[in-house]
């Protein structure tokens, strides 16, 4: 029996400086509603995929940092926050590279790879270098927030997919090591197949989108989180919502 390893994952924050509404929900509310619940729940570590910020231009990391303070936690941006500014505020200045945030750990005897897609694209070039092609296959766990790929949710997939998914996925299906990917960004809880890995689509913490509809259309707004629990080769990921 290898070591097990229990990951929260928590997606879509969108905090903000201000304490607001929007969408139906209180975000503030609906994130301390999850976080609450998450502490109760033994793990090794929380990840923030993306999304932290509300806006490029109006973020609330200090008081995220100050609700995560005593919590172990990785981060990475979204699309709706801005890397420098991330970094700073996290700590990551050693992390950033080119203006964007690419890092790794490894955790009993698996690789975590945290990259940054804020851009709306995959950089192939500095995810390539932190992948140890000799390990064996179902290694490395890698965190990005948009999907690399299409994933059947008809609104998020024609207005705001990851620019080079064709790209991203050609190359994760040539790698033996990254057999799972974890991701927010669609605001859904979803899992996608595809040839050699399968995407993990965690839900937001401030409102869930329909994936049937191509119009925008808001399906609930409990907050949700992702349990990742791993165990040698094994990988379980169960996604949950509040009441």
């Amino acid at each position: 029996m290898g070591d097990r390893i229990r990951i929260i994952q928590l997606s879509d924050m969108h905090i903000s400086s201000d304490d607001i509404e929007r969408n139906g929900s209180n975000i503030r509310n609906n994130f301390i509603k999850a976080l609450n619940t998450v502490k109760k729940i033994g793990h090794d570590f929380i990840v923030l995929s993306g999304d932290l910020g509300h806006d490029l231009d109006d973020n609330g990391y200090d008081w995220l940092k100050n609700k995560l303070n005593g919590l172990k936690y990785y981060v990475i941006p979204g699309n709706h926050d801005v890397s420098e500014i991330m970094a700073d505020s996290f700590g990551l200045k050693d992390k950033i590279h080119s203006g964007k945030i690419f890092y790794k750990i490894r955790f009993k005897g698996k690789d975590f790879i945290f990259a940054d897609t804020s851009i709306e694209w995959l950089d192939i070039s500095m995810l390539d270098p932190l992948i140890n092609r000799k390990l064996k296959k179902n290694s490395t766990l890698l965190f990005m927030h948009h999907p690399p790929s299409l994933c059947n949710a008809k609104h998020m997939d024609t207005y705001y997919p990851l620019s080079n998914h064709i790209e991203a996925e050609k190359f994760l299906n040539g790698c033996d090591q990254i057999c799972h990917v974890f991701c927010g960004h669609y605001h859904t809880a979803h899992h996608i197949k595809k040839e050699n890995f399968t995407i993990h689509i965690a839900p937001s913490t401030w409102y869930q989108i329909g994936r049937k509809l191509k119009k925008f259309n808001i399906l609930h707004s409990r907050p949700g989180y992702t349990i990742i629990d791993i165990e040698d080769d094994k990988i379980h990921v169960k996604n949950h919502f509040l009441k």
